[in-house]
């Protein structure tokens, strides 16, 4: 299952380094959100998960840099899931990472970044 955070650039960087990240909730498609959106397609289903997670940096006004991080996550890693959330039962490995996500300055857009090009970006995100 698809589910996306948003994350900080320090985070992303323990992340890349560890391995491994613990996160407590992820937005995703649950049976119930796609149920309660059943005039949207996939696709817009994923966007608008992925905007949910945005605006979570709204009330982080210090981050320079707000990120979205897209995991597909294994059906065994997933403890709960309901109202558009899931809950890991382990912490998410890094191999789970499918990329990553820009939050432009106007909340309204994000830019795409593929997980080869994140340990390049993490230059420009943590200076």
């Amino acid at each position: 299952m698809r589910g996306y955070t948003s994350i900080s650039a320090s985070e992303l960087k323990n992340w890349l380094d560890d391995g491994s990240i613990a996160i407590e909730n992820l937005y995703a498609p649950t049976e119930d959100f796609v149920a309660a959106n059943s005039d949207l397609d996939g696709e817009e289903i994923e966007f608008t998960l992925s905007m949910l997670a945005a605006q979570d940096w709204q009330s982080d006004e210090n981050e320079k840099y707000p990120l979205v991080a897209a995991l597909e996550i294994p059906a065994d890693s997933i403890a709960d899931s309901s109202d558009g959330l899931i809950s890991l039962n382990k912490d998410a490995r890094w191999e789970y990472l499918e990329c990553i996500f820009l939050v432009e300055d106007d909340g309204e857009e994000l830019t795409w970044f593929a997980t080869q090009e994140v340990p390049e970006q993490l230059k420009t995100w943590l200076a």
